[in-house]
């Protein structure tokens, strides 16, 4: 995991900016980031205090070393959330996808809104392909880009 996919993992985990995350999104950021690897529970202690970003990287990045990509890890993410195994999300799992991995504020409405910026192809469902272009885009805002 670089450092960017570290940063970025943390302003997801702490969606009002407070600069802190709490140990429970925290433990929620681990559960999401295991798919399928339960031994990284065992590599990483959860601590009781909400976490820096300092404390949060220095915990991270050993337990996870370098991802391949983070196409990757979306796609695991993707095959996650895609419980139905239809090869396509839909709003129940977005909502239900974000809620286990540590996002539940977002409302019916915000969920509607990110599937249709997502929804190229106007299906009401969003595909693997469809699904990476909105995290990258996600990424490109995170890092301050200029996105159109």
């Amino acid at each position: 995991m670089s450092d960017i996919e570290i940063k970025e993992a943390f302003a997801l985990f702490d969606p009002t900016n407070s600069g802190t995350i709490q140990p429970q999104a925290f433990q929620s950021f681990i559960n999401a980031s295991q798919l399928g690897d339960a031994s990284l529970a065992a590599k990483i202690k959860v601590p009781s205090q909400p976490l820096d970003y300092k404390a949060f990287h220095a915990l991270v990045a050993p337990a996870f070393g370098k991802a391949d990509s983070a196409d990757d890890a979306y796609g695991l993410l993707f095959e996650k959330m895609n419980t139905d195994g239809s090869g396509n999300l839909s709003a129940a799992e977005i909502k239900a996808g974000l809620q286990k991995f540590g996002n539940s504020s977002l409302s019916e409405h915000d969920i509607d809104e990110l599937i249709h910026e997502a929804d190229v192809s106007g299906d009401g469902r969003v595909t693997l392909e469809e699904f990476l272009k909105i995290m990258q885009r996600s990424e490109k805002k995170l890092r301050g880009e200029f996105v159109v």
